[in-house]
């Protein structure tokens, strides 16, 4: 009876252990210097010797993300306190002639405003109106958690009212990239009135899901009973559940064209959620599988056509209207 007693505190102990560990290391926000944020994002990417290629997204990369940090010195810097009292920077560029066409781009998980000034600065030459931000426990903004996109959501919503009191006839669509792109699925359930499509850059069908392909790709460890454990913490701590954290549901209720992105060589998000998520809205719709791309590359790999898809896209939203 001891030792069986024994075992079991062994593994609650392991258990609890292996939760904790696991909901600190994907939620736990890593605080960021300000010199740090204001510094340019550098390409981080190895050549490969013959790898023409990779090589070549490497160029382009490095080459928009330093044209980029210069696009960012022509910003212009913002911030709200959101409705839980979090302290939000954000960053905009109006066109020299009146537009109220806007982007905004929203970045993804442990990132910040940096990794978007590519895309910002592409549909900024578009002619569009451009706003990003740091979301929430990223970059400059306060918060201690990351929120995969569900309270993201929420924040983007405000963020868009900000644009409506800069500019009360303007017309919004939502663009974001990887986590950015789940939290743009989950703000379109949303439907704010002042937007009027979304462009979804390799986001995730739901949370869930999501850290389910982590947990057994990074760590080789069944879903159950971790996940579902690290799942009651988030529900009791962070005031949202892994399943119901989801952009399939979101979508359902979106009532503005959805375009659909994501990089045909993805490791970190399979393209098949990108075909769920596709194959589900049954709204005006694209879809973009862009070639030999990986995660969060499909702009990097060929930036002239994922503009112009985006851009035909957002002109047909236009043209519906």
């Amino acid at each position: 009876m001891k030792i069986l007693i024994i075992v079991i505190l062994i593994l609650v102990i392991l258990l609890t252990a292996a939760t904790c560990f696991f909901f600190t290391m994907t939620l736990k926000a890593t605080k960021t210097r300000k010199e740090d944020v204001l510094s340019p994002l550098m390409c981080l990417d190895k050549k490969e010797e013959g790898n023409e290629i990779q090589n070549r997204f490497i160029d382009t990369r490095t080459r928009i993300r330093a044209e980029g940090a210069e696009f960012d010195r022509t910003m212009n810097p913002t911030q709200i306190v959101n409705k839980s009292g979090l302290k939000l920077y954000g960053r905009f560029k109006l066109q020299e002639e009146t537009t109220h066409k806007w982007i905004i781009s929203v970045h993804g998980y442990r990132d910040d405003h940096r990794f978007m000034l590519p895309y910002v600065m592409g549909f900024y030459k578009a002619g569009f109106n451009v706003f990003t931000q740091d979301n929430r426990a990223h970059g400059l903004s306060d918060g201690d958690y990351i929120s995969m996109g569900w309270h993201d959501k929420d924040d983007v919503y405000e963020w868009i009212d900000c644009i409506r009191r800069m500019d009360p006839e303007a017309q919004v669509i939502v663009h974001g990239v990887s986590m950015g792109g789940a939290t743009t699925m989950m703000v379109s359930g949303l439907n704010h009135p002042a937007v009027v499509g979304y462009i979804e850059d390799c986001g995730y069908t739901t949370t869930w899901e999501m850290f389910k392909v982590v947990m057994n790709r990074d760590y080789h460890l069944p879903t159950f009973p971790i996940m579902n454990l690290t799942n009651l913490v988030s529900i009791i701590k962070l005031k949202y559940n892994f399943k119901t954290s989801s952009s399939l549901a979101q979508i359902a209720k979106c009532k503005c064209p959805i375009m659909f992105i994501h990089g045909e060589k993805d490791p970190f998000i399979p393209v098949d959620m990108c075909h769920t998520l596709y194959n589900s809205f049954q709204g005006e719709k694209d879809l973009y599988i862009a070639p030999n791309a990986g995660h969060a590359e499909s702009m990097d790999y060929d930036p002239d056509e994922y503009f112009k898809r985006c851009v035909a896209f957002i002109d047909r939203i236009f043209a519906l209207m």
